[in-house]
């Protein structure tokens, strides 16, 4: 477990990010940059590991995070593929003044190796069309789902990234989760974290939505994961092996429940309540690692479960991602992914 303490990395901005130029420059680095692969601070405890540090490969789903609470967000995709591609893209939006997690969503097509950046305080399309999502503020976060409508053998045609900026100079920046490898039984979820220049905040972000078809998918506060149970609790661990157990921590499209802290020693860095262990505080460094029991998932929005339960119909997909910033100018975040394999796992 220990060398998982040092699979941090970190991107650093300049000055320019506090110019009032700075969206401008952004988008031109986002639209020449290619994806890069961010070392993974999750793996699986056993069986078939499906950390998803990278999609450079393609893929036909990618799902990103946003963040516009005193921050800018941009979303990039490129069509790897040499034709065009019709895609579908979908905006959850938590703080909506109309609906929590609200859906916003449009098509959109890439030619062949073209990218785009949506800003997701501007969302334009690719031909240049202005998107009105009116629940989508300057004070929101979600998370977003970009689909091809024709689904494509061979991995998909679509890799992506995502930038979190900070007014106060931090980052996020990572590449959007896809699904990579097979079915599988769901087991425990490691997840690391480490200190950095003085680490003391966090993001756990935990996205949950069934799939309605290729092109779509379903979220709303009654589509959630579960991670925990009694008798298979949460565990925090501290750089020195030391384990506090936790209570269970279920992630939906709700507010609170979306974008969590760690615990005491790692609040969220938007000032988020909620935090996974409520009531521990590391006592060294603020660096170790949540082993994360995956308990299931829970469908009690009855437009796409029955008593609760989910159903083959819609299956359910949880994405994770986890960040650590210093609130100065250096941040990471990496990502995991749970599938729901139905009859496969009775």
């Amino acid at each position: 477990m220990t060398n998982l303490m040092n699979n941090t990395k970190t991107r650093r901005k300049g000055s320019m990010l506090q110019d009032n130029l700075s969206k401008i420059k952004y988008l031109f680095v986002l639209a020449v940059l290619l994806v890069l692969p961010m070392q993974a601070m999750v793996a699986h405890g056993q069986g078939i590991p499906l950390v998803i540090d990278q999609t450079d490969t393609g893929v036909n789903r990618l799902v990103a995070f946003f963040d516009t609470r005193d921050r800018d967000t941009f979303v990039q995709v490129t069509n790897v593929s040499s034709s065009s591609v019709n895609i579908h893209v979908q905006v959850f939006d938590i703080l909506s003044p109309f609906i929590e997690c609200e859906e916003c969503d449009f098509d959109d097509t890439l030619t062949a190796n073209d990218t785009h950046v949506y800003d997701m305080e501007n969302l334009v399309t690719n031909s240049g069309v202005r998107e009105e999502c009116p629940g989508i503020t300057e004070e929101t976060y979600g998370f977003v789902v970009i689909s091809t409508t024709v689904l494509q053998k061979g991995g998909g045609p679509l890799i992506g990234t995502f930038r979190i900026i900070d007014e106060s100079g931090y980052e996020y920046r990572t590449n959007a989760a896809g699904p990579s490898g097979p079915a599988r039984l769901a087991f425990d979820e490691i997840v690391n974290f480490s200190e950095a220049n003085g680490n003391n905040l966090s993001d756990l972000v935990g996205i949950t939505f069934v799939s309605i078809d290729n092109s779509s998918v379903y979220a709303s506060p009654g589509v959630a994961t579960i991670f925990g149970s009694i008798g298979n609790e949460i565990l925090i661990y501290d750089e020195l092996e030391d384990d506090t157990s936790c209570s269970p921590t279920v992630f939906a499209c709700a507010e609170g429940v979306l974008d969590r802290g760690i615990d005491n020693s790692l609040p969220n860095s938007a000032g988020e309540v909620n935090r996974v262990c409520a009531t521990s505080t590391l006592n060294s460094n603020s660096s170790g690692w949540l082993d994360l029991p995956f308990a299931g998932f829970s469908c009690t929005d009855p437009a796409v479960g029955i008593a609760g339960e989910c159903t083959e119909i819609f299956p359910p997909y949880f994405v994770g991602f986890i960040g650590l910033n210093n609130g100065n100018g250096t941040g990471s975040m990496d990502s995991w992914w749970e599938k729901w394999i139905g009859l496969l796992a009775e």
